[in-house]
């Protein structure tokens, strides 16, 4: 976090995916500081680093929900949460659930990927399959029967969620265009799914961190409980 950070500034919360995703995203995590001149927690979620326990629907959802609310004690009470990729399901679930202030969604899979059979290729199905606990390479009729009850459905049924963004490419090979679009009629958010880039959609950095980054400045000072009309 920035040195001179004031006490009464949010806190952004931030969430990866299950590869690799801390040496990925460090050099964005710093920017969110010093440009928003917020602090910046990022964790490990659950089956991932040194989380240490398997990842589950609901205990995936319980330890970000521990981490939000640590997160209340460290600045105004404000907390935003950006997700990326498997940590962008958990920054869905927490802005549907409205846990959070605000929540950015950049690749998150919601509902159709889990539900789609073969939706796991290029190795990912042994990747979620270790987050998720299996000792081996599981079949597809085991990774479907564990992956159903990640489907967010039941909150995207409810009609409260906090500000959300939701960005994508249009050309992901790991997370349908439905879990992207579904959340496009939600009141508070703003989807973007982009052409001619795929997951996350990381080749379109230059233009889709920028936008990240002013659409989170505002919803955060909209949030600020010190900010005046």
């Amino acid at each position: 976090m920035p040195i001179d950070l004031p006490p009464e500034r949010p806190v952004v919360i931030a969430s990866g995916g299950v590869d690799t995703w801390k040496m990925d995203v460090h050099t964005l995590l710093e920017l969110i500081a010093a440009q928003l001149h917020v602090e910046v927690l990022a964790f490990d979620i659950a089956g991932t680093g040194e989380s240490q326990v398997p990842m589950t629907p609901d205990g995936g959802a319980q330890i970000v929900s521990g981490v939000i609310a640590h997160a209340r004690t460290l600045g105004n009470g404000v907390v935003g949460h950006l997700g990326i990729s498997m940590g962008g399901y958990f920054s869905a679930r927490s802005g549907l659930a409205g846990e959070v202030d605000a929540t950015v969604v950049l690749g998150g899979p919601v509902e159709h990927a889990f539900t789609r059979a073969g939706s796991l290729r290029f190795g990912m199905d042994g990747i979620v399959g270790n987050a998720i606990g299996f000792d081996h390479q599981p079949t597809p009729e085991e990774l479907s029967a564990k992956l159903a009850d990640f489907s967010l459905r039941p909150l995207l049924d409810e009609d409260t969620n906090a500000p959300m963004l939701v960005v994508n490419g249009a050309d992901d090979v790991h997370v349908p265009q439905e879990d992207t679009l579904v959340l496009q009629e939600r009141s508070d958010t703003d989807v973007q799914l982009l052409p001619d880039t795929g997951h996350c959609a990381v080749s379109k950095f230059p233009e889709v961190i920028p936008a990240i980054l002013d659409w989170l400045d505002s919803a955060l000072d909209k949030a600020n409980p010190q900010v005046t009309p």
